[in-house]
């Protein structure tokens, strides 16, 4: 991760963070590399009680960390303590020429540090946790007392509010259902008469109308009617809405639902083209089904 990631690590882990600044032009980056970083006391000091991190200082955030922990060469090599987010010490660096036991002394003189550090810092984290629990406690004690009066003063006010509340929403369901009943019926109503007007309209037969067709409704009733071959799918849909309302078939409590869809039988498929012929889609002498379209159809559809 970057810089920044690195020491947010640290200081949730209670490490010291390892800064390792390198120059692959500068003299000493190989003997480095293969002296210090390479001896295996260092690299084990290093994974059991550091964060490391490394970079190359021709680029900007290695250049940047350089900048901050005062790095005057390269190789160079900073221990960095992250107190907080805005306490960053530098508790010791050594560049150049810098052999192993120099590096494994630094390290030893900064873990005392750390540890030093460390003691302090869970000691001021005890007293917060328990300045903040006699705090909540007290806190607690308050509120409690407080909530009790306060029960005391609402239960009379809550009891009379819930029941106003009941008869309240009681009487406007009942309006509601009242006025949501009477808008249907009429509704229902206005549609009958307007399908008995419809069928009033639509007549007879016609002496032009030679294409028969027949419809399977889904109580499984079965009516026809004759069509013109120039007639429109439009009309045939139209034939189908006021069917129950046609003179010849009074009597036979025909039911068709008020939203549907007219289907060929076999193969089955939704009859849509509203404004093609009756000769176009080659319905004369066949037998279609209405089906009736559910809310559930309608808003897969949508």
């Amino acid at each position: 991760g970057n810089f920044s990631q690195a020491l947010r690590a640290a200081r949730q882990d209670l490490k010291l963070v390892v800064v390792y600044l390198h120059s692959p032009v500068a003299q000493h980056s190989r003997s480095f590399c293969t002296g210090v970083l390479g001896n295996e006391f260092v690299c084990s000091m290093l994974d059991s009680s550091f964060l490391f991190w490394a970079g190359d200082v021709s680029r900007g955030e290695t250049h940047a960390v350089a900048m901050m922990v005062q790095a005057v060469e390269t190789p160079c090599l900073a221990v960095i303590l992250p107190a907080s987010v805005d306490d960053v010490r530098v508790l010791g660096i050594v560049s150049g020429e810098v052999q192993g036991d120099s590096v494994v002394a630094l390290l030893t003189s900064c873990l005392d540090e750390m540890d030093a550090h460390r003691a302090e810092s869970v000691a001021r984290t005890e007293q917060q946790a328990e300045d903040r629990m006699l705090r909540e406690q007290q806190d607690q004690e308050y509120q409690e007392a407080m909530e009790m009066d306060r029960k005391r003063q609402e239960e009379k006010r809550r009891q009379t509010e819930e029941q106003k509340e009941a008869e309240r929403l009681a009487e406007e369901k009942r309006l509601e259902e009242q006025k949501g009943a009477e808008c249907q019926e009429a509704s229902r109503l206005a549609r009958e008469e307007e399908k008995r007007r419809r069928a009033v309209a639509l007549g007879p037969e016609s002496s032009e109308a030679t294409a028969r067709i027949a419809l399977r409704l889904p109580a499984g009733q079965r009516i026809q009617r004759r069509f013109s071959p120039s007639a429109t799918l439009e009309e045939v849909y139209a034939w189908a809405e006021v069917a129950s309302y046609l003179p010849e078939n009074e009597g036979k409590g025909l039911e068709v639902p008020d939203r549907f869809v007219l289907k060929t039988n076999f193969p089955s498929c939704d009859l849509t083209e509203r404004e093609r012929t009756v000769e176009e889609l080659q319905l004369a002498g066949s037998n279609i089904l209405l089906a009736e379209i559910e809310e559930d159809d309608e808003e897969a559809a949508v």
